[in-house]
Parts: structure tokens; C-alpha cells; sequence
């Protein structure tokens, strides 16, 4: 049962996913910010150029998502006034090497894997099988994009087979990352997303004291409106990490939007309930607190390790089932 969990095709994965846009490398990031606003994957695709009726292959240079347009129009060392001129910029800019990785819909969940924990994608990009139908009427591909949290779905729905693993604590299973990027709430907002860029994992916002009381996340920028960033802009290039925050709520409650809240745990927790709290959150980590200080930060749990963690095991059955 281990063995076909991980020979499972990929493609089964896409299963009602929305397809995802696309714009090509020369389109400017004005492009972007109104495809943003309409995608329902929160995420575009970015080819390196517009396929012609007779090339049906597409060439992907990358993805770009709400956080990447948020950290160049609100990065350190730009021009307050020129918000206008960054927006015709090519949305090249934007790209960041190896973030998404194509993988053929045949593919296996372990090599889907591989892909994220040896390639280093942080999204897998799967060509959506056409019907027969139609399958003559178009001329290029289509793609959807599956995320950590897609995969981690899928192990959650067959927790039996993992068990004994879910029920260890993520302490004892070497998944707390003690080492975290981390900023005071009376730091610029721009630092805090230079160090959300760089880092691409969340940033804690801490007390003097190590105490946790809030973060910066690409979950919690995706919740917001590409067009209230770009209106807004300048604005955010002047906040402290404090004001960032509190703009975020006000705009996720005048949009109806929802904002994801900051998800802790103990060392102690074991790792299904780590798995059951990110996915209802619709986030991709845990901070771990102390288990004598809830309000303390020791480290965090992300997607990628828990997903590092089942590849270990299950290809451990797997080598035994084969011997």
C-alpha cells in the first residue's frame, strides 16, 4: 500500500485544478498585477516567448506569485515615486531560478518528490491532459501547479499507511528548524521582505524578549489584492513591520478576504496534528513555541521537511518490499 502511494500518477493530483495563466517573458509587470488579481491559482506561469500556431511546446521560464510583485515594488533602495515606471518593467525581473520544475503528468508521486526535495522546486508544473474532443482545437499546452501543500494532501488521505510516523512528535523526528529569519516589529517593512525574498520561508516577528507576535508569509501577502499593493506602494516602502501588518488586516477585511492566521506548536505535537493545523489554515509551516512559553519561538516546520520525512520512509518500505 506505501509502495502505490508513491506510484501513484501525478496527474491524479490535478484532479480539478483550474489551469493556470501564463504571460510571456516581454509582457511588463503591469500585466502581472491585473493577471494576479485573477488567478485562481494565485500564481502565473512566465514562457520565454509566445508560441507560434505551429509550436505546440511551451518553454517555461518560471512562475512569479503575489509576493514576488510585493518584494520588487516594496524592495530597499527604490524610489518612493517610482512605482509608475517599475510597472513597465518586463516582468523578468520578477523570476527567481528553480522555483518551479515541469514534470510529465505520468510521472510518479516520488519522482514529484524528487523534483521539490532534490531539484529544490518549491512548485511542480504539469501539463493538463486535453480531452479528444478538443484536443485538435488548440494549438499549445496548458498547465496547472501543484504546491507542498497538494502533496501533503495527498498523504493526509492515506494517514493509515503512514502510521506509525504521524503519531511521533516533529521533535523527535528532527523536523523543527531552529534557525529562522526573524525581525522586530519596530523594523521597516522593507527589510522584513528582503529577508522573506532571500530566505523564502516566513518571517517571525518577535518581541526583545524572542516571544512570538506575528509574521511575514507568502500565504498571508498571497491573501491580498495585486491592485490595493500597487495602489499602495509607496506607502508600504515607509511602514514598520508592525504597521505592514496591521494595513494587511485592514485591507483582508475590507476585501472579505481572509487572512491566515499564525499557526504555533510544541515540540511535543505530533506531526499529524502539525499537518491537520497547516492544511485548515491553508498555510505551509508551523512555528513551534516552547513548551514552558507558548509565546516563545524556538523554531519552525515546513511543508518541505514533513514531505522530506514521508519520502524517507516510504521509499525505506519500498526497498524493503523489492528485497
Amino acid at each position: 500500500m506505501a509502495v502505490s502511494i508513491l506510484c501513484h500518477d501525478i496527474s491524479d493530483l490535478c484532479i480539478g485544478k483550474p489551469a493556470v495563466s501564463s504571460l510571456p517573458l516581454s509582457a511588463p509587470v503591469s500585466d502581472a498585477v491585473s493577471a494576479l488579481r485573477r488567478s485562481p491559482s494565485q500564481s502565473l506561469l512566465i514562457t520565454s516567448d509566445k508560441p507560434s500556431p505551429e509550436k505546440k511546446a511551451v518553454t517555461i521560464a518560471g512562475s512569479i506569485c503575489l509576493v514576488d510583485l510585493v518584494c520588487f515594488l516594496c524592495s530597499e533602495g527604490k524610489r518612493l515615486d517610482d512605482c509608475a515606471g517599475s510597472l513597465e518593467t518586463s516582468v523578468s525581473v520578477l523570476l527567481q531560478k528553480g522555483r518551479v520544475r515541469r514534470v510529465e503528468p505520468h510521472s510518479s508521486v516520488l519522482e514529484a518528490l524528487d523534483a521539490i526535495l532534490d531539484g529544490g522546486a518549491t512548485k511542480l508544473v504539469i501539463p493538463l491532459r486535453p480531452r479528444a474532443s478538443i484536443r485538435k482545437k488548440h494549438s499549445t499546452e496548458s498547465f496547472c501547479l501543484l504546491t507542498q501543500e497538494d502533496l501533503v494532501r495527498h498523504f493526509l488521505a492515506s494517514i493509515s499507511v503512514l502510521s506509525p510516523i504521524v503519531s511521533l512528535s516533529v521533535a523527535s523526528l528532527d523536523l523543527i528548524q531552529h534557525e529562522f529569519p526573524s525581525v522586530q516589529s519596530r523594523c521597516s517593512a522593507t527589510s522584513a521582505l528582503s529577508l522573506l525574498n532571500h530566505h523564502k520561508t516566513p518571517v517571525a516577528v518577535i518581541t526583545d524578549s524572542g516571544h512570538l507576535i506575528g509574521e511575514l508569509s507568502g500565504p498571508i501577502i498571497s491573501s491580498l489584492d495585486s491592485t490595493a499593493v500597487t495602489a499602495a506602494a509607496s506607502d508600504i516602502a515607509t511602514f514598520s513591520v508592525d504597521e505592514f501588518v496591521d494595513w494587511i488586516e485592514r485591507i483582508g477585511r475590507k476585501s472579505a478576504r481572509s487572512v491566515p492566521e499564525v499557526v504555533v506548536c510544541q515540540p511535543g505535537s505530533s506531526l499529524v496534528a502539525v499537518m491537520v493545523q497547516a492544511l485548515a489554515h491553508r498555510v505551509d509551516h508551523v512555528w513551534v513555541v516552547d513548551a514552558k512559553d507558548d509565546c516563545k519561538v524556538v523554531g519552525i516546520v515546513t511543508f518541505n521537511e514533513v514531505l522530506r520525512v514521508f519520502r524517507d520512509q516510504l521509499t525505506a518500505v519500498e526497498e524493503i518490499v523489492e528485497f
